[in-house]
């Protein structure tokens, strides 16, 4: 299954435990993203880090699982 999230989708789910986490780690689906979402969580990556709770390197180890969407 592919799914196409957008950046409020991605950072609303790295800060809050939530089950749009949960979903987003343990489907494993292929998760496809606009090509700024990478750049956007890394610019809220202290805000992320600060609300979240989680060390910089947890954060940082979701982008790798968001693809970016190509345009054909």
């Amino acid at each position: 299954m592919k799914l196409v999230i957008d950046a409020n989708v991605v950072i609303s789910a790295l800060i809050a435990d939530s089950k749009t986490r949960e979903l987003i780690v343990t489907l494993d689906p292929e998760l496809l993203t606009p090509a700024f979402v990478h750049d956007e969580v890394e610019n809220y990556e202290d805000l992320i880090v600060d609300k979240s709770g989680m060390k910089p390197v947890r954060v940082a180890q979701f982008i790798p699982d968001l693809s970016t969407i190509r345009s054909s």
